[in-house]
């Protein structure tokens, strides 16, 4: 899983690097432009792969295929109606690129989708292929795009078909998502679960209609990305605001190693998200991975402050030297990010999603805290501070995902969705 991943996102870096040497600086500034309205475009996606996941591994997974084609085309629409509006706000040149990343949506959704399933059946040979396939098609064909049309526009034309086609191949590789059949994941038949279960399920809830009860959960799995991916650029986008420009720069190369960070450990939540859907198991799994994870930072870190040098080489080519001695607090950010990461995707394998508000209380901390540093602050006063806030908000968010409070109270082996309708969960 992590070679795959790695391996699509260097895909992504040649684009860009492509792109760079090829277009000019203005249609290479709406390439960037268009590939990010892509990634924010892609949350739904990310949710649908872990209600996809969570509902496969608890046997709950009827109705997936229709929620997943009806929150991408509901995606596509949204961004077609509102092309107008970021044609003026983006400042484009016109609206064929919102658009072409319109026509992406449905297949980016469906893209996600599949890969939930592989991931909750815990196929994960055919997790890291479709991962693979999925970023170095739409990263390939936008490559291919560019190099044939040499414009922007064309390369993400491509992109649109390298989304599409992957996601096309994807279904038809799970023929078990396609058939209609009640129970089609479930792990024992009807007239074998437990009488409580049978009761339960009795019960009117959103269960007895798997459409929607799909695209609430996925709507609220949206909601969590899209936080934490809006947490994930906002120290950017501050540093932008109040450092002066030569200094931001800095700070921009220094934030490449924070997505190196965040993203290094990103295939543990992929591997282990159907074991944290045990209730009987989830809080020994959870607190085993967290350690991992942390350990993990704290090598990044360690390395960082060890080998500055070498580092700063590797993400800023030799022309940021002034960043050398706080490489290790853009590791602490990023580490602290991907624990944060695992705790908001752990709540979504057993459906809490309390650390969303802490989350949400991270952006609004980093924005006062650089708001309120004054004229032209250093680098260095504000990585540290938005690495210190970080680090009080993963731990925070590690003691509530691990507090009793929050632990389920089922059975041996009983699997969340028995408890989607009981009150409070």
């Amino acid at each position: 899983m992590t070679v795959a991943g790695w391996l699509g996102n260097a895909l992504s870096y040649l684009l860009l690097l492509a792109a760079a040497r090829r277009l000019n600086t203005a249609d290479y500034g709406e390439l960037v432009t268009l590939l990010n309205l892509l990634l924010i475009g892609s949350v739904p996606s990310f949710a649908l792969q872990a209600v996809a996941a969570r509902r496969v591994a608890t046997g709950t997974a009827d109705g997936l295929l229709a929620a997943g084609s009806l929150v991408g085309l509901a995606a596509a629409a949204l961004i077609a109606v509102l092309s107008p509006a970021l044609v003026a706000f983006l400042h484009l040149p016109g609206p064929a690129g919102p658009l072409l990343v319109a026509l992406s949506m449905p297949g980016t959704a469906l893209q996600g989708l599949c890969q939930g399933v592989w991931q909750g059946e815990q196929r994960l040979t055919g997790l890291a292929v479709a991962t693979f396939v999925g970023t170095a098609g739409r990263s390939g064909a936008g490559l291919a795009g560019l190099l044939a049309g040499g414009t922007s526009t064309s390369a993400v034309a491509a992109l649109a078909v390298g989304v599409s086609l992957p996601a096309a191949g994807c279904v038809l590789a799970l023929p078990e998502l396609r058939r209609p059949s009640p129970g089609l994941f479930s792990r024992r038949p009807a007239e074998e679960q437990a009488p409580s279960q049978q009761a339960s399920s009795q019960r009117p809830s959103l269960r007895h209609r798997p459409l929607l009860s799909v695209v609430v959960e996925a709507s609220h799995a949206s909601h969590a990305y899209g936080v934490f991916l809006l947490l994930s650029v906002s120290d950017v986008l501050l540093a932008r605001h109040v450092l002066s420009t030569p200094a931001a720069a800095v700070y921009a190369a220094g934030s490449v190693l924070t997505k190196a960070s965040l993203w290094l450990p990103q295939s543990v939540a992929n591997v282990l998200f159907a074991s944290l859907t045990d209730t009987d198991r989830h809080h020994r799994v959870f607190a085993r991975a967290v350690a991992g994870l942390a350990g993990l930072g704290l090598a990044l870190v360690t390395g960082s402050w060890l080998l500055g040098g070498p580092v700063t080489g590797v993400v800023g080519g030799g022309s940021y030297p002034q960043l050398r001695a706080d490489a290790w607090l853009f590791a602490l950010l990023g580490s602290c990010l991907a624990v944060l990461q695992f705790t908001l995707v752990a709540g979504l394998a057993v459906r809490n999603v309390m650390v969303t508000a802490l989350i949400w209380a991270g952006v609004a901390g980093e924005a006062v805290l650089a708001l309120s540093l004054g004229p032209h602050p250093s680098v260095r006063l504000v990585i540290a501070l938005m690495a210190g806030l970080n680090l009080l908000i993963a731990a925070a968010a590690v003691l509530l995902r691990l507090a009793p409070r929050y632990r389920q109270s089922a059975g041996p082996g009983q699997p969340t969705a028995q408890l989607d309708s009981a009150t409070g969960h």
